[in-house]
């Protein structure tokens, strides 16, 4: 995973990028509570929410798309719980490296197997945190492509 940039990401990443930012403000980063349901409509149905467990992470919402492709509904499991291990090894540490560069948003282009065949979608990875200074939860935008 890299520091997100605007001029990389696809436009509806680059749009939930502007979105992220104007909910942190000045602050390193913002609250899940700064986005109402209106904020995220655009991107309902491929944005997931991680609530952070230590070098894991739970899907509290895995979006629809993803349930879709992956072909299996995630929400309430965790990362480590994907299949095939490679797929769970590899999202574990994109989890890891987004969890060390402390409170910035990510990006990354990922290939990966979905319903039996190989699938390239752009992740945007956006962290939340209550008290402004320990990430506790995060965005993932995804952008598939076609």
């Amino acid at each position: 995973m890299e520091p997100a940039d605007p001029a990389r990401l696809p436009l509806a990443l680059a749009r939930f990028l502007a979105l992220w930012e104007s909910k942190r403000g000045d602050r390193r980063m913002p609250r899940r509570g700064d986005f109402s349901h209106e904020d995220l409509m655009p991107w309902m149905g491929v944005l997931n929410l991680m609530a952070v467990e230590g070098d894991d992470a739970r899907f509290v919402i895995f979006a629809g798309e993803s349930a879709r492709r992956y072909g299996k509904e995630m929400t309430g499991k965790r990362l480590s719980q994907f299949e095939p291990r490679s797929l769970a090894d590899a999202a574990l540490a994109d989890h890891r490296a987004f969890m060390a560069a402390g409170g910035i948003a990510m990006s990354k282009v990922v290939t990966g197997p979905f319903d039996n065949r190989e699938l390239r979608w752009t992740r945007l990875a956006a962290p939340l945190s209550e008290d402004g200074t320990a990430i506790d939860r995060y965005f993932v935008a995804l952008e598939f492509e076609r």
